[in-house]
């Protein structure tokens, strides 16, 4: 299957290319795939976006009146497009949409520019990449055809399917909910048709759910892995570290849960010595083969609740795994820290290891609890006694390290999921795999917590090491502090802070908003508005001089992700880089010195690896993989933050019709949202359902209030709601506030509903 963003770029940027070239590059190989690539040319022909010099012919046509970009609609019939370059966003009319549906990719002219308080106006010249290949509807029989209808509001058309689709079609509006197989997207007045591939139900439980979340986000992977024999990793060059007492630091309970790195330290010249053991997978497959292809259209591994879905093959993962007191190959990253937490130098080399011990939750609780002069070995660290120093050690550069990344601007947020079972391995730290905008704060006593923060470093020292020789890699583009709009937030935490104290312009540094909400008992809703004003991490080529609007992070926030390569591609292509040079180079001391933080290196690329070496490099890092990381990346954080949501609302799906306390966080002119006790599910009081009064929105207070009782809702404030209705699929929670009258105790029974909320009353 091909699309036209990746026919436009495997164009040159100067010239015109061969069809039949085009052909071998997209891999098509039937009559009818190449039959319909011929169509698509003589359309984009006439579009202008490409240009036929022959019939065997074709380049680029004039592209430079357009713009990329990516469809929001809204369930009004509203839809903008989301410039790629970040600029103002473009108002399309629904005349105008040329069939793009919510979250198409698409190139967009535009016909009327900005004017005063209106945004620009474009017309969709072309649906680039389209971002369903499923969709969740309903079904029913209208005028003898068999119709569904998309259950997501945005996506503004419905889709025909065969009249033997009909036996899908029942009563219940919980049994009413397929999933359709696009066959043909929309063309001119023709409907879009499709195939129910399956029936799915809200009354399935946990299993059932994620398989609704799967369509609803396109993470749908079907493809059977390829049956290849994997590559063996080279002997030659490779340390024998199987002496050393390195540790594995794991929280994940399930049994299919991805890689995890393996970690040493011990004391060295007043600092510490840390080693980071990293599986190597990009040893182990071929870059471009057909297990690498597959491994690339999976992007990343899902997280489940309990189980996972996992980006390598069951025989990649038990090859590649690292288990306590078995002999594995590993990438492995030594660094000397001093007692400041500088790191002095840093080596990169292949290795064989073999793990002493497992460090699970358990002992860091009976580690970090104990008496601190105390020689009683507590029962629970009895299995691993011979290695507390070595965990002592971990613990502390740990503490260090993340005291230099706090330094260097990474923005950390205490966001934790409550420890309940029902998020399984959600609760923990995906090590070095957050792609969300920013990163848990550091936990002590979650393993994977402290392991998160020696991969974040690992990975920063990666992308230190590969900008040095003046080589490309995926970078992972982090926020800056100073990025962050905080108008909104301060004016929030005003609010609820008093004690905030704004310079004469009336602003604060991030620093110092931080620093303020520490000792706040509003922490969480302000921790929650920066989240909410942070944009994901997105994937950056290194070095991307040909892009104007590159805005990547400073040296010290710079991450090259490699240690996660169990989790994310990204850092398997990383791997294949550090791989080839470790192996393949012309030197054998790949070392960074980072003495007072200015790097010193010596040599360039082009001295370790000849010219071919390089150009075979050059292939892993390119503009149509960035797109294809980004995207999978932007799914799966929707998957997750889908599965979070749903799993609370499932939780407090008994207690429809209950009182619940719950903490506003945040007001709008339509209602105020309402974040429930202990589950942390949100919920809606609609303005319409303050029916005591008229109530004013004020954006200054962030506040409704009453016209004649001055009754008030603020941010911050404590109220008693009633659930009134779920609705799973859209994620949404219709509240109705209780009055102080209503809530009674002559107008209310309290009802004990273990583990429920602090305050659960029925309404009688």
């Amino acid at each position: 299957m091909f699309t036209v963003v990746k026919i436009l770029e495997l164009l040159p940027k100067e010239g015109s290319l061969e069809i039949k070239t085009l052909e071998k590059m997209l891999k098509l190989t039937k009559k009818i795939e190449r039959t319909r690539l011929k169509i698509a040319i003589n359309a984009l022909n006439k579009l202008g976006i490409l240009k036929k010099e022959s019939d065997e012919h074709v380049k680029k046509g004039d592209l430079s009146n357009t713009v990329s970009a990516k469809i929001r609609c809204s369930s009004k019939g509203f839809s903008f497009a989301i410039r790629d370059d970040g600029k103002e966003d473009i108002y399309i009319r629904e005349k105008y949409l040329n069939n793009a549906w919510h979250g198409d990719k698409v190139l967009v002219r535009i016909n009327r520019e900005a004017l005063r308080r209106r945004s620009p106006e474009g017309i969709v010249l072309c649906v680039l990449e389209r971002s369903k290949t499923n969709i969740l509807a309903t079904i029913k029989q209208t005028e003898g055809k068999i119709i569904g209808q998309p259950l997501d509001e945005r996506i503004l058309t419905n889709i025909e399917l065969p009249n033997k689709d009909s036996k899908y079609i029942v009563d219940s509006e919980k049994e009413n909910i397929i999933d359709i197989k696009i066959e043909r997207y929309p063309i001119a007045q023709l409907l879009a048709k499709g195939e129910t591939s399956r029936r799915l139900s809200l009354k399935e439980g946990p299993k059932g759910d994620v398989e609704i979340l799967k369509t609803k986000h396109n993470i749908l992977n079907k493809n059977n892995a390829p049956k290849v024999a994997l590559k063996k990793p080279i002997d030659k060059i490779r340390q024998n570290l199987q002496e050393q007492k390195c540790l594995l630091l794991r929280s994940w309970n399930s049994v299919d849960s991805p890689l995890l790195p393996a970690v040493y330290s011990q004391p060295h010249d007043g600092g510490v010595k840390v080693w980071v053991h990293v599986p190597t997978i990009g040893e182990r497959i071929n870059f471009g083969s057909k297990l690498d292809e597959w491994i690339r259209c999976r992007s990343k591994s899902i997280c489940l609740g309990n189980s996972w879905e996992n980006i390598l093959t069951e025989k990649l993962l038990k090859e590649s795994i690292f288990e306590v007191d078995k002999i594995n190959n590993a990438i492995t990253l030594e660094l000397t820290i001093d007692k400041s937490g500088n790191c002095n130098n840093a080596e990169f080399y292949l290795t064989t290891i073999k793990p002493s011990a497992e460090i699970l939750p358990e002992h860091l609780e009976a580690l970090l609890t104990r008496k601190a002069k105390s020689r009683v070995i507590p029962a629970k660290l009895k299995k691993i006694k011979g290695y507390i120093h070595t965990l002592e050690e971990i613990i502390h550069i740990t503490k260090l390290i993340n005291n230099k990344l706090i330094d260097n601007g990474h923005i950390q947020l205490d966001l934790a999921l409550p420890d309940d079972d029902c998020y399984g391995d959600l609760r923990y730290d995906a090590p070095g795999g957050n792609h969300e905008g920013w990163n848990s704060k550091l936990n002590l006593f979650d393993p994977q917590s402290i392991l998160n923060i020696i991969c974040i470093y690992s990975n920063n020292i990666l992308a230190l090491y590969l900008s040095s020789i003046n080589l490309n890699y995926i970078c992972l583009n982090k926020n800056k502090q100073e990025s962050i709009p905080l108008s909104d937030i301060i004016k929030s935490a005003l609010v609820l802070d008093g004690n905030l104290t704004l310079d004469e312009e009336g602003l604060v540094s991030f620093h110092e908003l931080m620093s303020a909400s520490e000792e706040s008992p509003n922490k969480r809703i302000i921790e929650k508005l920066i989240k909410n004003s942070i944009a994901d991490f997105k994937y950056q080529l290194a070095l991307q001089s040909n892009v104007e609007d590159f805005d990547c992070c400073d040296d010290k926030m710079k991450e090259a992700p490699w240690t996660s390569p169990g989790f994310n591609y990204a850092d398997i292509i990383n791997q294949f880089i550090l791989s080839k040079l470790l192996i393949e180079g012309k030197i054998t001391n790949h070392k960074l010195l980072l003495n007072n933080e200015v790097l010193e290196n010596t040599n360039k690329a082009e001295t370790i690896m000849s010219k071919a070496q390089l150009s075979i490099l050059n292939k892993y890092c390119n503009e149509s993989q960035i797109r294809e990381l980004n995207t999978g990346r932007a799914s799966s954080i929707a998957f997750k933050n889908g599965l979070i949501s749903m799993i609370q609302l499932r939780s407090v799906e008994k207690n429809i019709d209950y009182t619940i306390s719950g903490t506003i966080t945040g007001v709008q002119s339509y209602g105020f949202f309402v974040e429930l006790d202990q589950s942390l599910a949100e919920g809606l009081v609609h303005v319409s359902s303050l029916n005591d009064d008229w109530y004013e929105y004020r954006s200054r207070q962030n506040l409704l209030i009453g016209r004649k009782n001055k009754k008030s809702y603020q941010i911050g404030n404590n109220v008693n709601v009633v659930i009134e209705k779920i609705d799973f699929l859209r994620n949404q929670v219709d509240l109705k506030i209780v009055d102080e009258e209503d809530n009674s105790s002559e107008n209310i029974d309290e009802v004990d509903v273990s583990g429920s909320p602090k305050i659960i009353n029925k309404i009688i």
